[in-house]
């Protein structure tokens, strides 16, 4: 099966999260976005990400199967879209990956607060498991945490 790169920035970047979601457990490679900035959305523990000249985004590389794919788009939901980017790698090296990006009419949503992965992970993890695992029950089956 074709593996797709998939550019995660968010709380996606947790394998914790990255199971709840799709059931499964694998690597990825730490890799940036350049040219695009990451707010928190509003009242939310989840970042959107805008394209803005001289900025960046940490994230990680995954590679995917058009199965996971869908289970993200789904979980994503109807503010996201899935567009192709260029990602840098450690090395230095740049390929072209998928990421979801907060679609226009939603942007207005977005925070001017800059969303961290490791304040996610200290003060917004335990909160957002617990939202996705007591409200979205129904979701998928996602087996154990």
């Amino acid at each position: 099966m074709n593996k797709i790169d998939l550019f995660c920035y968010g709380t996606l970047q947790s394998p914790m999260v990255m199971k709840a979601v799709t059931g499964q457990h694998f690597p990825g490679k730490k890799a940036r976005l350049d040219n695009w900035v990451r707010y928190r959305v509003s009242q939310s523990e989840y970042p959107g990400i805008l394209p803005q000249d001289n900025a960046q985004v940490p994230g990680v590389l995954f590679a995917v199967d058009e199965e996971l794919l869908t289970k993200l788009d789904e979980f994503e939901g109807e503010k996201y879209e899935r567009i192709e980017v260029t990602v840098t790698l450690e090395d230095g090296t740049t390929c072209q990956a998928q990421v979801f990006a907060i679609r226009r009419e939603y942007r207005h949503l977005l925070s001017q607060d800059s969303w961290d992965f490791d304040r996610f992970l200290e003060k917004g993890l335990a909160r957002f498991i617990s939202w996705f695992v007591e409200d979205r029950r129904d979701f998928s089956d996602r087996g154990d945490l």
